[in-house]
């Protein structure tokens, strides 16, 4: 079907020191999202976190900053055009992968009940949280642009979800992460883990399911390996992407599993932030 770029409806109102929010439109498939920022000095660190709400229940969480990361890992243009200005790309899709059908299995399918459970995308709102200091001088404005298609038949399909969680480390040595949520109905795979540790450094990194190795790479390794693809490698983040080369029907299944776990390496104490990207159901 092809697609279509319109502006959303304006939020009620854009002021630093509160929240932002936009209400889109239903019964349209949402590829992406362009969020158009401007004041006198206005940026993307100015966002202190946008929520991505489906039915009123937040789907997606991130900042401004942690969003632009992630494009340009994906290997999109940094958000921030100028010290007054910037156009952050929130997408649905999963970018760069070598078949339509595999990028646009996610997007957002408004309007569209499945029949058998009657589950159906009826609100989608996007909040965005402005810093009340930072680098906001005069007033601000943002503007909120999709990229839509025709809804497709047959119900919401496979949803993105991305989930923020934090976990401190109090020394050098080995770590287990095997507390992410897994099996449930939005989060039956893993397609991407984003890491960032506050300080130092990650050294290796191994993926086990019921004890088994699914995955094990150094750092270096793991970088390198991704500049082969299609992906971009930032400083100071770690990410285990398993559309690195444009496949995508590669997430680990995380269903059905006594055990399914991180291991990490680490150099130093640190706050480690991690956006895990699970594809799933609409949940109820």
């Amino acid at each position: 079907m092809p697609r279509v770029d319109q502006k959303m409806p304006a939020a009620p109102t854009v002021a630093a020191g509160s929240t932002t929010t936009f209400r889109l439109p239903i019964g349209r498939k949402y590829h992406s999202l362009s969020l158009v920022g401007a004041a006198t000095a206005f940026a993307v660190t100015d966002l202190t976190e946008i929520r991505v709400l489906l039915n009123n229940k937040v789907t997606q969480r991130f900042s401004g900053s942690d969003r632009n990361v992630m494009n340009l890992f994906d290997g999109r243009e940094d958000a921030a055009d100028s010290a007054a200005a910037f156009k952050l790309e929130i997408p649905f899709d999963r970018y760069g992968l070598l078949t339509k059908a595999a990028e646009e299995e996610t997007a957002i399918n408004t309007g569209s009940p499945d029949p058998n459970t009657g589950k159906v995308i009826n609100s989608f709102s996007v909040e965005i949280d402005l810093t009340g200091g930072g680098t906001i001088t005069g007033t601000p404005s943002l503007d909120l642009y999709a990229t839509t298609a025709e809804q497709d038949a047959g119900g919401p399909g496979t949803v993105p979800f991305i989930l923020k969680s934090t976990r401190d480390f109090a020394a050098a040595q080995q770590y287990d992460i095997s507390d992410l949520p897994r099996g449930g109905v939005t989060s039956q795979f893993i397609d991407k883990v984003f890491m960032k540790p506050s300080t130092s450094t990650l050294d290796t990194f191994v993926v086990l399911a019921n004890q088994y190795k699914l995955f094990e790479r150094t750092a270096a390794l793991n970088e390198r390996k991704q500049r082969d693809g299609i992906r971009v490698p930032q400083a100071g983040w770690y990410v285990i992407d398993r559309t690195e080369h444009g496949y995508g029907g590669d997430p680990f299944d995380v269903c059905n599993l006594d055990d399914w776990r991180i291991q990490l390496n680490t150099g130093a104490a640190f706050l480690l932030t991690m956006f895990t990207h699970y594809l799933g159901q609409l949940g109820d």
